[in-house]
């Protein structure tokens, strides 16, 4: 009897502890947003964008762009959020924007600083695509109110720049947007790809807070598909116990909008998690049906990538094999930005933009110098030969001295890597992107190594004349099994 009284005492405490942290929770991302609206900023220029990602190794659309340094919405699983909340150089009330006279100059071939002179040479002067919304979202509450994007999305109209804006954000539906892209969409240099994580509207409340609701995103989906733009579902981050409640629902209501491909990507943990952090998790895990959500990540994620904590390839087959045969039957570009199952992309681009692009052929230009089409081109390759050949990749295959690959070799571009936070000033000018690339290429301890990143999808073969790594695909049971069951691997 005591036992019992004791297990229920156990059980509401723990209900109140809930209830107090969903209070707590709700409450401090509502004032987060209640606080950005309106929130102007005091002067342009004071924040450095675009920049060169640290995802280099397998991103197809390096060159990132966010206008302002935060974002107004408060999503609690914002990858965004914990890398700047862990950061006590960053202050985020302080809103940063970008000159745009600046960015449109360079843009224009009339650069008006160092930098700009580096992204004309190395992007601009090639068209590359921009991506626009990395770390913040271009369609928040602060554009809203700012402009400071507006006149810069006129002139990549203008000049029939090719841009992919990724967002979920409200600004989006205001008239001037809308006529502003209504006005080019016969050119079609824009793609757009819109952030969904659950088809219930009740529980995209409950987590992404101060962002419309599915069915709000469905619908701008549908307005920017029917002015004829390629449009994509970025069904990131995929949340297990929340994404795949409805799945095949939300599937067809965005094919149903209009979408030409699905880019999705598994939410992942950070092991670094602070407080703040920690309370999102205790959060999301309610949801996910998940008592303890760092120990349940600790258990299943491959040790070898660190401690940024990634769900082994078993747990996601069966999601991924979902919206892979939905991709392939009704023709869309299938992405996969998840190291696992990245190999099952149907274009180079985890984003999910389309290799070829007849309508604006502008928008296929993105590169091929990184994994993700690599390791794509090796899956298809492996099984058009009925696995009886050896499919092997070397360093210079994905990253060549070449122009397309300039910027991999220009040292000051090398600023904007992560990993130079941990050199010395003359450690820096000895490095170019292509060296660090390298340095991880051959490092089997490092989770960046192409082995570890893919959970031994490449394995190591041997060495090249120059001493680096040389790898093979491996194929995996699950390939096995849904060539059994009559799925195409050579898409």
């Amino acid at each position: 009897m005591m036992k019992k009284k004791r297990n229920y005492i156990a059980l509401k405490n723990k209900e109140e502890q809930l209830s107090n942290l969903e209070f707590n929770i709700k409450k401090n991302a509502k004032e987060w947003v209640r606080q950005n609206e309106g929130y102007k900023i005091h002067s342009k220029d004071t924040y450095q964008s675009p920049r060169i990602s640290s995802e280099i190794p397998d991103c197809s659309m390096p060159l990132t762009f966010d206008h302002y340094n935060f974002c107004s919405l408060s999503c609690l699983y914002c990858f965004a959020y914990f890398f700047k909340s862990n950061n006590p150089a960053i202050k985020e009330h302080s809103l940063k924007a970008v000159d745009p006279n600046k960015i449109i100059k360079a843009l224009e071939g009339n650069p008006k600083n160092k930098r700009g002179e580096l992204l004309y040479k190395h992007f601009f002067s090639k068209e590359f695509l921009i991506h626009w919304g990395g770390m913040a979202d271009p369609f928040c509450n602060f554009e809203k109110v700012n402009k400071i994007g507006y006149p810069i999305m006129e002139a990549l109209g203008d000049l029939n720049y090719p841009c992919l804006f990724s967002f979920k954000g409200p600004s989006i539906r205001n008239s001037e947007y809308l006529k502003l892209f209504d006005k080019y969409k016969k050119q079609s240099n824009f793609a757009f790809q819109i952030s969904i994580i659950t088809n219930s509207d009740k529980m995209s409340k409950n987590i992404e807070i101060g962002v419309p609701p599915t069915s709000k995103r469905i619908e701008t989906l549908k307005i920017l598909s029917d002015m004829g733009y390629f449009t994509i579902l970025r069904l990131r981050p995929f949340i297990i116990g929340i994404s795949d409640e409805g799945l095949e629902d939300l599937l067809h209501r965005s094919l149903e909008a209009g979408i030409q491909g699905v880019s999705m990507e598994f939410f992942a943990l950070d092991a670094r998690a602070n407080i703040g952090m920690k309370e999102r998790y205790s959060w999301l895990s309610k949801f996910m049906g998940i008592d303890d959500l760092m120990k349940y990540f600790k258990d299943l994620s491959p040790s070898e990538r660190g401690g940024y904590m990634r769900l082994n390839r078993l747990i996601k087959e069966p999601f991924v094999k979902k919206v892979y045969k939905f991709c392939i039957k009704n023709n869309l570009v299938f992405g996969c930005s998840d190291p696992d199952f990245k190999e099952l992309c149907t274009s180079g681009s985890c984003c999910g933009m389309p290799d070829y692009y007849p309508k604006n052929p502008k928008l296929e230009n993105w590169t091929h110098n990184q994994l993700t089409y690599h390791i794509k081109e090796m899956r298809k390759a492996y099984h058009k030969e009925n696995g009886k050949k050896l499919i092997t990749l070397t360093f210079n295959d994905v990253y060549p001295i070449n122009e397309s690959t300039s910027y991999l070799e220009d040292i000051e571009l090398t600023n904007d890597h992560v990993a130079v936070t941990s050199m010395t000033n003359t450690e820096r000018y000895h490095h170019s992107y292509r060296t660090i690339l390298q340095k991880h290429w051959n490092n089997l301890n490092s989770p960046g190594n192409p082995r570890n990143y893919f959970h031994g999808k490449l394995m190591p073969f041997k060495l090249d004349e120059e001493g680096n790594l040389i790898y093979r695909y491996k194929e995996d049971e699950y390939e096995q099994i849904w060539k059994e069951e009559g799925i195409s691997l050579i898409k």
